[in-house]
């Protein structure tokens, strides 16, 4: 590995002096599991390396009432630190009790030892397409809270990928955390993802599946990943399973699902297997959130 300095910022106001380098590459870092392999095959040469898991709120794992430690506004609902690690968000109560498509997504990403590492927020400032954790942080509309030399600001997820590799961080940001809001009691989330082996792998093709409970029944949200340039919801897929969920239904929201990815040929899988098992997936993950439905 080619050398590179080491620097702990102890405050935001540090991070973003070192940041603000112009003769140098500063990589900000937390997990490091996506960074080290990059430095090793010599896909990125940082001068400084930017370790920021011990700044303020980037470990917080909390319900929010609209404020938090920092003085930060936030919504109502679940707030997550972007150093928050996978296994963290696996085994938490807290996220299983109302955001449980969040916690399955975490649980299926790489293997033990990466999940101790991982954190959400590398997995979306990568802005892989097959990022694990993408397609939950979609169906539950999250938002990315972000700091920066100018101040902060707030990002949806669906706005925050931009393509492969590529998101909406302006130079001299970082990503603090993010917000979700709280679904309504009653609502049901799945997680399915399809991988070549069951631990350590990228996505093939994954599909997270939220109804939310409504006075008049539940409205569906349905997102996909691996299957696009970025991840994506199936907007009519979803208005089709909100009108009827009859076998009929669901057959034609699998192919709305079909319809609306664009997935690519590689290493991992062949593109008209990717989009045969966009069905299959969508078909299981509907029928995994109706078995935890209440019988009428």
């Amino acid at each position: 590995m080619r050398a590179f300095n080491y620097c702990r910022p102890t405050s935001y106001g540090e991070a973003f002096h070192w940041l603000a380098g112009a003769d140098q590459l500063v990589v900000p870092v937390a997990g490091a599991t996506d960074l080290i392999p990059r430095i090793r095959d010599g896909l990125l040469r940082p001068d400084v390396v930017l370790d920021i898991k011990d700044l303020p709120d980037m470990r917080a794992l909390t319900p929010t009432d609209g404020r938090l430690t920092s003085g930060e506004g936030v919504p109502p609902g679940l707030y997550v630190g972007a150093a928050v690690r996978m296994n963290e968000l696996a085994r938490s109560e807290l996220v299983s009790s109302r955001w449980g498509v969040l916690a399955m997504a975490a649980a299926s990403m790489g293997n033990e030892q990466v999940r101790n590492r991982a954190t959400i927020g590398g997995n979306i400032c990568t802005a892989s397409p097959a990022a694990d954790t993408a397609p939950a942080l979609y169906v539950l509309e999250a938002a990315v809270c972000i700091k920066g030399p100018d101040g902060d600001r707030t990002v949806a997820i669906a706005d925050f990928f931009a393509g492969p590799r590529k998101n909406a961080l302006h130079r001299g940001e970082l990503v603090v955390g993010l917000t979700i809001p709280q679904p309504p009691e009653g609502s049901i989330g799945h997680f399915e993802k399809l991988s070549r082996r069951k631990a350590g792998d990228l996505s093939i093709v994954s599909v997270a599946a939220l109804a939310v409970r409504t006075d008049a029944g539940y409205r569906w949200r349905l997102a996909l990943g691996a299957v696009g340039p970025t991840p994506l919801r199936s907007p009519e897929s979803e208005a089709i399973l909100s009108e009827s969920l009859t076998d009929e239904a669901i057959d034609r929201a699998a192919a709305s699902a079909y319809g609306c990815c664009c997935p690519i040929s590689d290493i991992r899988s062949g593109l008209e297997y990717r989009q045969a098992m966009v069905i299959n997936l969508t078909r299981h993950a509907i029928h995994a959130v109706m078995a935890q439905m209440p019988t009428p």
